[in-house]
């Protein structure tokens, strides 16, 4: 990626998030860095509560670290594509709905920015 596409990135997170989807998913990423019991990475049921707080949608808030929430009956279940994207794509990735897939696209292109550095070309 380039420095044009790395600000294209950054402008598109503003233009598409609102402040207190921002500041939710900030919020979300600081809880789990510093909470014991977590190994880095927000969990669903901490996205239910970070979203409840911050009064954004939970799927759209779940895409942006990973987690995709997706309907089946009665029950919500949660792929998680940080840990293992494998499962996502078992399901078929079209199965999930528009926010949490606005949501995934950024984790996506972020994660991109984070590992460009650490990718060695052999």
């Amino acid at each position: 990626m380039t420095p044009d596409r790395d600000q294209r990135i950054m402008d598109g997170y503003g233009a598409v998030f609102d402040d207190a989807t921002r500041l939710a998913h900030v919020a979300l990423l600081a809880w789990a860095a510093d909470h014991p019991d977590s190994d880095g990475w927000p969990r669903p049921a901490d996205v239910q509560r970070f979203a409840r707080f911050y009064g954004v949608p939970a799927a759209r808030l779940g895409g942006l670290v990973g987690l995709l929430p997706r309907r089946v009956g009665r029950r919500v279940i949660w792929a998680d594509m940080a840990r293992s994207p494998e499962v996502g794509h078992r399901m078929g990735i079209e199965t999930f709905g528009h926010d949490a897939l606005v949501g995934y696209g950024m984790f996506r292109a972020s994660w991109a920015l984070f590992q460009r550095d650490g990718l060695t070309v052999h």
